[in-house]
Protein backbone atom coordinates (compact mmCIF):
# COMPACT_ATOMS: atom_id res chain seq x y z
CA UNK A 1 0.00 0.00 0.00
CA UNK A 2 1.36 3.12 -1.33
CA UNK A 3 0.91 5.76 1.72
CA UNK A 4 -0.17 9.05 -0.24
CA UNK A 5 1.79 11.72 1.67
CA UNK A 6 5.14 9.52 0.95
CA UNK A 7 8.40 10.95 0.49
CA UNK A 8 10.16 9.34 -2.31
CA UNK A 9 14.02 8.17 -2.00
CA UNK A 10 15.99 6.93 -5.17
CA UNK A 11 18.34 4.27 -4.82
CA UNK A 12 20.96 4.18 -8.05
CA UNK A 13 22.59 0.75 -7.27
CA UNK A 14 23.28 -2.36 -9.65
CA UNK A 15 23.38 -4.53 -6.94
CA UNK A 16 20.58 -7.15 -5.99
CA UNK A 17 21.94 -7.90 -2.79
CA UNK A 18 23.02 -4.20 -1.36
CA UNK A 19 19.75 -2.82 -3.31
CA UNK A 20 17.73 -5.43 -0.91
CA UNK A 21 19.54 -4.08 2.27
CA UNK A 22 18.58 0.15 1.47
CA UNK A 23 14.76 -1.16 0.75
CA UNK A 24 15.16 -2.97 4.17
CA UNK A 25 16.40 0.02 5.78
CA UNK A 26 13.96 2.26 4.12
CA UNK A 27 10.53 -0.06 5.21
CA UNK A 28 12.65 -0.43 8.65
CA UNK A 29 12.76 3.72 9.05
CA UNK A 30 9.21 4.56 8.18
CA UNK A 31 6.01 3.18 6.04
CA UNK A 32 5.79 6.96 4.91
CA UNK A 33 8.95 6.28 2.39
CA UNK A 34 8.70 5.31 -1.54
CA UNK A 35 11.44 3.64 -2.10
CA UNK A 36 12.59 3.70 -6.74
CA UNK A 37 15.60 1.51 -7.28
CA UNK A 38 17.97 2.14 -10.65
CA UNK A 39 19.96 0.11 -11.52
CA UNK A 40 22.66 2.07 -14.30
CA UNK A 41 23.39 6.08 -13.86
CA UNK A 42 22.35 7.25 -17.50
CA UNK A 43 18.89 5.69 -16.43
CA UNK A 44 19.05 7.49 -12.85
CA UNK A 45 19.88 10.92 -14.57
CA UNK A 46 16.41 10.18 -16.95
CA UNK A 47 14.44 9.71 -13.79
CA UNK A 48 15.49 12.56 -12.01
CA UNK A 49 15.34 14.90 -15.29
CA UNK A 50 11.52 13.33 -15.61
CA UNK A 51 12.22 12.53 -19.31
CA UNK A 52 10.25 9.41 -21.04
CA UNK A 53 9.34 7.11 -19.96
CA UNK A 54 9.70 8.59 -16.36
CA UNK A 55 7.61 11.00 -17.04
CA UNK A 56 5.27 10.70 -14.17
CA UNK A 57 7.90 10.25 -11.24
CA UNK A 58 8.03 12.18 -7.87
CA UNK A 59 10.74 14.31 -7.25
CA UNK A 60 13.17 12.11 -4.37
CA UNK A 61 13.59 14.02 -1.25
CA UNK A 62 16.87 11.80 -0.57
CA UNK A 63 19.03 10.19 -3.09
CA UNK A 64 21.31 7.49 -2.87
CA UNK A 65 24.17 6.38 -5.18
CA UNK A 66 26.23 3.86 -5.38
CA UNK A 67 29.50 5.04 -6.82
CA UNK A 68 30.85 1.51 -9.19
CA UNK A 69 27.74 1.65 -11.48
CA UNK A 70 27.44 0.46 -15.48
CA UNK A 71 27.69 3.43 -17.86
CA UNK A 72 28.29 6.23 -15.58
CA UNK A 73 30.22 5.92 -12.35
CA UNK A 74 28.82 7.05 -9.60
CA UNK A 75 31.29 10.29 -9.36
CA UNK A 76 29.76 11.33 -12.46
CA UNK A 77 26.18 11.32 -11.81
CA UNK A 78 26.78 13.19 -8.33
CA UNK A 79 28.34 15.97 -10.24
CA UNK A 80 25.03 15.80 -12.92
CA UNK A 81 23.01 15.90 -10.61
CA UNK A 82 24.46 18.86 -8.63
CA UNK A 83 23.73 21.21 -11.84
CA UNK A 84 20.13 20.46 -11.79
CA UNK A 85 18.66 23.08 -9.93
CA UNK A 86 15.77 21.17 -8.59
CA UNK A 87 18.54 18.83 -6.62
CA UNK A 88 21.25 21.36 -5.43
CA UNK A 89 20.11 20.77 -1.62
CA UNK A 90 18.84 17.23 -2.16
CA UNK A 91 20.67 14.85 0.47
CA UNK A 92 23.02 12.27 -1.47
CA UNK A 93 24.54 9.57 0.04
CA UNK A 94 27.24 7.92 -2.18
CA UNK A 95 28.03 4.01 -0.96
CA UNK A 96 31.44 2.35 -2.08
CA UNK A 97 32.74 -0.58 -1.18
CA UNK A 98 36.59 0.53 -1.50
CA UNK A 99 37.64 2.34 1.47
CA UNK A 100 39.47 5.52 -0.16
CA UNK A 101 40.16 9.06 1.91
CA UNK A 102 40.53 10.86 -1.94
CA UNK A 103 37.72 9.26 -3.23
CA UNK A 104 35.45 10.11 0.09
CA UNK A 105 37.03 13.67 -0.18
CA UNK A 106 36.06 13.67 -4.25
CA UNK A 107 32.57 12.74 -3.12
CA UNK A 108 32.09 15.16 -0.90
CA UNK A 109 33.58 18.26 -3.34
CA UNK A 110 31.22 17.14 -5.53
CA UNK A 111 28.08 18.07 -3.45
CA UNK A 112 27.98 14.14 -1.74
CA UNK A 113 25.82 14.70 1.65
CA UNK A 114 27.89 11.81 3.26
CA UNK A 115 30.08 8.91 1.89
CA UNK A 116 29.35 5.51 3.88
CA UNK A 117 31.80 2.50 3.37
CA UNK A 118 29.49 -0.44 2.46
CA UNK A 119 30.51 -3.46 5.15
CA UNK A 120 30.99 -6.95 5.35
CA UNK A 121 29.01 -7.16 7.74
CA UNK A 122 25.17 -7.13 7.13
CA UNK A 123 23.77 -6.26 10.25
CA UNK A 124 26.31 -2.94 10.45
CA UNK A 125 25.57 -2.24 7.02
CA UNK A 126 22.29 -1.96 7.41
CA UNK A 127 22.37 -0.16 10.70
CA UNK A 128 24.49 2.34 8.91
CA UNK A 129 21.78 2.68 6.08
CA UNK A 130 19.05 3.44 8.94
CA UNK A 131 21.12 5.86 10.57
CA UNK A 132 21.93 7.75 6.94
CA UNK A 133 17.59 7.54 6.03
CA UNK A 134 16.98 8.85 9.58
CA UNK A 135 19.76 11.91 9.73
CA UNK A 136 18.91 13.17 6.23
CA UNK A 137 14.61 12.27 6.25
CA UNK A 138 14.49 13.17 9.73
CA UNK A 139 11.48 14.84 9.79
CA UNK A 140 9.89 12.41 7.57
CA UNK A 141 10.60 8.95 9.54
CA UNK A 142 9.72 8.11 12.67
CA UNK A 143 11.84 6.50 15.45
Amino acid sequence: MVVPDAKAILLVEDSSADASLVNQAVEECSPNLLLWTIADGAEALAFLRKAPPFTHVPTPAFIVLDLRLPKMNGTEILSEIRKMPAYHATPIVVLSDTPTEREEEQCLHLGASEYVQKSLDGSVYLDSLKACVRHWLKATVST
